[in-house]
């Protein structure tokens, strides 16, 4: 990775979704080009060391001047707390059934967002590892291999907000918006030339594969939906909710999109719905 990133760069190696967050070598620098990309889908910026640890940028984003690194997901640099979450007392010695709710609650790992972060977790893991499948095979199709980065960035952005209580942004993959996302979603003959498919043998290994991501996903909406359904069926989060919702829809059109690309080799022209 050269010293200066422009925007080609970002947009060849990164995940790009609104509202996410890139990790970038400490010490490089960022072109005016892809400074305002970044600017204009506020995404977040972290430096990474040559031994991993990760910084925030300085006031003037010309790298990392922090003395401390943060925590990857959080950006804390303080030591937890060990605050018992149902007697909020501390914690004397912390026992294999207890973990970190936020950084200062113990709470046991059955709690229901505990669980929920071990869906997001496990989805996350998949997509990586599908990510690596579609390396070799996707050269020819590199908007379809960006397109998935930008739904790997949203999902790590989506475990972010859970643990830190921020708001959820809404869903991109590519250019396409969440409003775009959704309608292509529900008439996928009207937008891909392609009508609702159920997976099968003949689809072939990626649709395959991102079809394991889709199934994933509608599981950690459904454990999100009941760790956030309140006693009179509302939701407490409901931007994470609506988020997992999206998310499944959004590998439903990619996996359309995958099917198409691979059956006639191109797309029809694809533009946001705003």
């Amino acid at each position: 990775m050269p010293s200066w990133i422009t925007e080609t760069a970002l947009r060849a190696d990164f995940g790009l979704a609104h509202g996410s967050e890139v990790h970038l070598p400490q010490g490089s620098r960022l072109t005016p080009s892809a400074s305002q990309l970044l600017a204009e889908r506020k995404i977040r910026i972290k430096y990474v060391s040559d031994d991993g640890r990760v910084f925030l940028p300085d006031s003037a984003e010309q790298g990392a001047a922090q003395k401390a690194s943060v925590h990857p997901l959080t950006s804390a640099n303080q030591h937890p707390g060990n605050q018992c979450s149902l007697c909020h007392s501390a914690v004397e010695h912390k026992t294999e059934l207890l973990t970190l709710l936020d950084n200062e609650q113990l709470v046991p790992k059955t709690h229901p967002r505990i669980a929920l972060r071990g869906k997001l977790d496990t989805l996350i893991s998949q997509t990586v590892w599908v990510q690596t499948q579609f390396a070799p095979g996707f050269k020819k199709y590199p908007m379809l291999s960006h397109a998935l980065a930008d739904l790997r960035s949203f999902m790590g952005n989506l475990l972010r907000c859970e643990v830190t209580g921020d708001e959820l942004t809404e869903i991109s993959m590519a250019e396409l918006d969440d409003d775009t996302i959704h309608r292509i979603s529900h008439q996928p003959l009207k937008y891909l030339g392609h009508d609702h498919i159920v997976p099968e043998l003949k689809h072939g290994a990626n649709v395959s594969l991102l079809n394991v991501l889709r199934a994933l996903s509608r599981e950690a909406e459904l454990e999100a939906c009941r760790t956030f359904q309140s006693q009179t069926f509302g939701l407490t989060r409901p931007d994470l909710v609506q988020g997992l919702n999206r998310l499944s829809s959004a590998l439903y059109v990619l996996m359309l999109m995958t099917l198409v690309v691979e059956s006639t080799g191109s797309l029809p022209e694809l533009r946001p719905a705003r």
